[in-house]
């Protein structure tokens, strides 16, 4: 069983990771397949999936957040796999960057020295920025945890230029007629709700004009079928539960922190 090769650990300490949840799409690929980083260095990323690849196979992919981060092409190569979930981590692969035969070569350089400190941080604006979220999850627990993400990400130093706002709603029917009334910058969505479900909401969205380019993640427990049902239905990403809410909070605060605003504002 193929497993992450020895010189992962090396390469960790020779870059230091830092947690990201990215989308990813492959150009080479006759499926209709979207992937997600679990952390990006360097010198690379890791990339979580249950597709099939090769130690040593080249590939070309964009990474992306939804409204925050244009798509960055890429080429990289296989260098190590993880067959099976287990406490390091999901299913996955160790993907080296190959800077050279990227196409985005000169974003992804620039979004690695941001991350990793080597760059002067975007001067202030005057403005304040914000960046509203629509949590349309029944789960009051799920809710609740993501609120307090939310407000503690608020209170940070040196994220006080952004007003992170979160607008919840139990069912589909409710979320949509927040959509209709406030500026949404980022749906958070579950599939399976009474009154009207996650799917009937996203193609609710994607038809109304004033409304499709919203970007959409799917959060929800349904496999393999969920996850099929979601891109189809056009979503932007589909997570699997249990939520992966740090990492995504995270991730919102880090690319807003470097000055990148929301598409759609």
């Amino acid at each position: 069983m193929a497993t992450e090769h020895k010189d992962s650990g090396a390469d960790q300490r020779q870059f230091p990771r830092s947690p990201m949840l990215l989308k990813v799409e492959y150009s080479s690929t006759n499926e209709f397949l979207t992937d997600y980083t679990e952390n990006i260095s360097g010198g690379g990323v890791f990339i979580s999936t249950n597709s099939e690849f090769e130690l040593g196979q080249e590939i070309d992919f964009t990474i992306s957040f939804p409204g925050l981060l244009d798509p960055i092409q890429v080429k990289g190569e296989v260098k190590w796999l993880r067959k099976e979930a287990d406490e390091e981590g999901p299913t996955g692969i160790g993907v080296q960057f190959m800077m050279d035969q990227s196409p985005g070569r000169e974003a992804l350089g620039n979004l690695l020295r941001h991350l990793h400190g080597d760059s002067n941080p975007p001067a202030q604006q005057q403005a304040s920025k914000e960046f509203r979220v629509l949590l349309v999850e029944d789960n009051v627990v799920v809710r609740d945890m993501f609120r307090y993400g939310i407000q503690k990400m608020s209170h940070r130093n040196g994220f006080n230029s952004t007003t992170l706002e979160i607008e919840e709603a139990d069912n589909g029917k409710e979320a949509w007629e927040i959509l209709n009334s406030k500026i949404i910058h980022l749906v958070v969505v579950d599939l399976y709700m009474p009154v009207m479900d996650g799917g009937k909401l996203i193609e609710l969205i994607r038809a109304e004009e004033k409304l499709k380019n919203i970007p959409i993640l799917v959060v929800s427990s349904g496999g393999r079928e969920g996850r099929m049902r979601a891109i189809q239905a056009r979503a932007d990403v589909y997570l699997d539960k249990p939520i992966k809410l740090k990492q995504m909070m995270e991730t919102i605060e880090t690319l807003m922190a470097i000055g990148h605003s929301p598409t759609n504002a």
